[in-house]
């Protein structure tokens, strides 16, 4: 049997009849659960576009690395290294999955909401957060890299799903697990037939050998969560409360929000490709840049954030090339080496750091100089091990505390980034938030959980304790301050 028959065989005949039943129907496509045909019809399209955007990357890199491959005589041809019958699976098991989840809402109640909310929201994208770090990790063993690429892929996604919805999903939570399982356990029989009958294959040299008759335990969490994906988008999408959810956040959003996003997601892809960090690190840097920079014209207009911009790069540049000159103020280092692109050889990573950083710090201290600079101290403990390891500069000071680094260079961060912050307030007196709004100083949670994350997938767990120590006890200094 080739691909196509398989498709044929054992997708397209589900599809038609799921197809048939929704023609038949009567009353709204989603029953009570959401009423506006317009509006389910168009998400519900919408999603095979999404689902395959975000899909083809992955798998392209997937069966690169041989983690799947299909022999020639069973597919038509490839776009990529993938076959044309798999980019037909994205669509083709995104439409069945909607269709039955349709189906069960037609079946079911109207929208609801579970109880206690904010714990399932919250703690749901806690648990799956944690599984994307298990997936960093699994990534680093030829044996566990499936695993790993499943669990770096999806669970990012799900967990911010899960923590703009989760509640709403539970509020139905036989029915979305319905939804879920369903598709799933077909899909591993005919996953189970296609491998036993050589339509494709799966590395023994990338999973772990757990086995379910022939199907292997990765195989198994790949059609769950790429199920879960679907179900969870589209019952969010649907659910009246989610539009309100919207509607509420629209007056907060705003364009450094946007690159905050940027920034995170530019750090995802670190653990698919480490041998990328250089043009990652310098990514998600510019885009934090771009949202301390936005969120500070927001806040004191156009003319004094690019001030503060010119005065934190600035002064981040001239103290990096002068230390590196000289050894003062942080000890001997060098830049030799350095990933481009730099500027009279400093990387310019660095001088937008400076900037990106110190508005961090000084946002998230309430404007209070001495704490922002202890802030990026604990945030130095973190860079120090993970930046050297990449290359990015070499110490050779004859007195090194961490990681090469000297006592001088932590007392050289405390005392400039003190010095900037308490510039920073003097030059934008207006720029602190109130005390309950979103502002780029909450990107120092962000960092608090990756930059150990990126410690422990680059082989250093000592300095990932010890950074996960350090700034969340000087984090926890925030509250009592304020």
């Amino acid at each position: 049997m080739t691909y196509l028959q398989y498709h044929l065989v054992f997708i397209v005949p589900v599809l038609l009849v799921l197809a048939a039943l929704t023609a038949r129907r009567r009353g709204p496509v989603a029953g009570r659960y959401n009423t506006n045909d317009r509006w389910s019809w168009s998400w519900f399209w919408a999603l095979p576009l999404v689902a395959a955007a975000y899909t083809t990357p992955w798998d392209n890199y997937l069966v690169f690395r041989e983690v799947w491959s299909y022999p020639p005589d069973r597919v038509l041809g490839r776009l990529g290294y993938v076959p044309y019958e798999e980019y037909a699976f994205f669509f083709l098991q995104t439409l069945i999955t909607g269709l039955l989840l349709l189906l069960l809402l037609r079946r079911g109640g109207p929208a609801r909401i579970a109880s206690r909310p904010e714990l399932v929201r919250w703690g749901g994208a806690a648990l799956l957060l944690g599984l994307a770090f298990i997936g960093a990790l699994c990534l680093r063993q030829e044996s566990t890299l499936y695993l790993g690429l499943i669990l770096a892929w999806a669970m990012p996604v799900l967990a911010g799903q899960w923590a703009f919805g989760g509640d709403l999903l539970m509020g139905r939570a036989r029915l979305f697990w319905t939804a879920t399982l369903l598709p799933t356990v077909y899909l591993w029989l005919t996953d189970a037939y296609a491998i036993t009958h050589g339509i494709w294959q799966i590395s023994a040299r990338y999973t772990t050998g757990l086995n379910l008759g022939p199907l292997p335990l990765e195989e198994m969490l790949f059609f769950l969560v790429t199920n879960l994906l679907v179900v969870t988008g589209l019952m969010l999408f649907l659910h009246p409360a989610a539009l309100e959810r919207l509607g509420r956040a629209r007056p907060y959003l705003r364009p450094w929000l946007g690159f905050a996003a940027l920034y995170l997601l530019a750090k995802i892809p670190v653990p698919l490709w480490p041998g990328g960090f250089p043009l990652l690190g310098m990514l998600s840097t510019v885009f934090l840049c771009l949202a301390a920079l936005t969120y500070a014209a927001q806040r004191v207009g156009w003319g004094r954030a690019l001030s503060l911009l010119l005065l934190g790069s600035g002064t981040g540049w001239l103290v990096e090339w002068v230390g590196s000159q000289t050894g003062l103020p942080f000890g001997h280092y060098s830049y030799q080496g350095a990933p481009a692109p730099t500027l009279l050889g400093v990387p310019l990573i660095v001088p937008l750091g400076w900037f990106a950083m110190t508005l961090v710090a000084t946002l998230l201290s309430g404007g209070r100089a001495w704490l922002a600079g202890l802030l990026l101290v604990a945030w130095d403990l973190g860079l120090e091990p993970l930046m050297t390891s990449q290359g990015y500069w070499t110490w050779q000071d004859p007195h090194p505390l961490w990681s090469g680094a000297p006592l001088l260079n932590f007392v050289g961060w405390w005392g400039i980034g003190t010095a900037l912050s308490w510039a920073f307030v003097r030059l934008a007196p207006g720029l602190q938030p109130a005390a309950s709004a979103l502002h780029p100083g909450q990107v120092y949670l962000v960092e608090l959980l990756f930059l150990p994350g990126g410690l422990l997938l680059f082989g250093q767990p000592v300095a990932a304790g010890v950074t996960l120590v350090a700034m969340a006890l000087v984090l926890s200094q925030t509250r009592r301050a304020v």
